[in-house]
């Protein structure tokens, strides 16, 4: 391998991609828009026409169609300020909630999406956010 590196810094994370088959199309994107509250947007042209894209913060969702099902642990994690209102919706709407190890600082649960796409929940203890 050559050496042709380049001096470049990331400037931000834009989105996650997480998956579903189209049979559970419309259940997903209902349930990122209504279980989470996401802000649903509107596609730009030059993508497909299936699945969804949702604001998070400053950060975007994308739902894309794939009949492969998600592996077992991967996940991404939206960071909230009403830890506990976000525990209760869910359980309002019937989603599971695991557990997850302690760390110190943080609080934090999993829970899935229709499609078994694992979401990571997190809320810092002041002054621990990064």
């Amino acid at each position: 391998m050559t050496d042709q590196s380049q001096e470049f810094t990331f400037v931000s994370l834009d989105h996650v991609n997480v998956t579903t088959p189209e049979e559970l199309e419309e259940e997903v994107v209902t349930w990122y828009r209504e279980c989470l509250g996401l802000e649903q947007l509107e596609k730009p042209g030059g993508t497909s026409e299936s699945g969804a894209w949702f604001r998070a913060g400053d950060h975007e969702v994308h739902i894309a169609i794939d009949e492969h099902n998600p592996p077992r642990v991967a996940h991404f994690g939206i960071v909230v300020d009403n830890y506990e209102g976000v525990i209760e919706q869910l359980r309002g709407a019937n989603c599971h909630i695991e557990q997850a190890r302690e760390i110190p600082g943080r609080h934090r649960f999993f829970t899935r999406d229709p499609a078994g796409n694992r979401i990571e929940i997190i809320s810092f203890d002041s002054g621990q956010q990064r």
